[in-house]
């Protein structure tokens, strides 16, 4: 008996599948889901490497976009030529579900095209990012998270007074004043506070 899988993926934890279970289910109410919370850069996919080991000849394989089972091109291809060898179909939802036949010329000239282009984009917007960085950067403005202690607020202040005296423990001066010491410790290290 074949059986419709759908494959999910996230690139990071903070993301989620809802959007894509809601189209795998769509296609088909009875599709047995198979989700990674993984970026696609990192070959350690759990559910991908299960699914392609579950797979028999009949399956069929759903995903909602290119690139959520594969972040370039080569990769794409290597999953598609074993999902044509194992006699699995595969389908793509961008494509309005029209399945991929990878066994015809036609078929693989399609994937290595839409491969392509999902490459592209990955990696124009990695340029953009990386560009929109460097000009903050040359602007100086602060990159990342905003830094959670600052040598401005009071308690603060008066906790760096206290560690330049050296009289009171850092674990203590951090209790009283309801700091984390690590985060003490950055603070220090990032301005170059030493003790006097």
């Amino acid at each position: 008996m074949s059986t419709i899988y759908g494959y999910a993926r996230v690139s990071t934890a903070g993301q989620n599948l809802t959007t894509q279970r809601q189209l795998l289910r769509q296609y088909d109410a009875d599709i047995k889901l198979v989700e990674d919370k993984s970026t696609g850069r990192n070959k350690d996919r759990e559910g991908l490497t299960k699914l392609m080991d579950t797979l028999q000849a009949g399956d069929t394989v759903v995903i909602t976009r290119i690139d959520r089972i594969a972040r370039n091109v080569k990769d794409l291809l290597l999953i598609a030529e074993e999902l044509e060898n194992k006699g699995v179909t595969f389908v793509i939802l961008d494509l309005k579900g029209d399945r991929v036949n990878t066994s015809t010329p036609m078929g693989k000239f399609m994937i290595t095209v839409l491969g392509a282009v999902a490459e592209l984009e990955i990696n124009t917007l990695d340029e953009k990012r990386k560009a929109g960085m460097q000009l903050a950067k040359e602007a100086g403005k602060h990159i990342g998270r905003k830094a959670d202690l600052t040598p401005e607020d009071p308690s603060v202040k008066e906790a760096i007074r206290k560690y330049q005296e050296g009289k009171i423990p850092v674990t203590l001066i951090c209790e009283q004043h309801n700091i984390n010491r690590m985060k003490f410790y950055r603070l220090l290290k990032r301005h170059g506070i030493t003790k006097e």
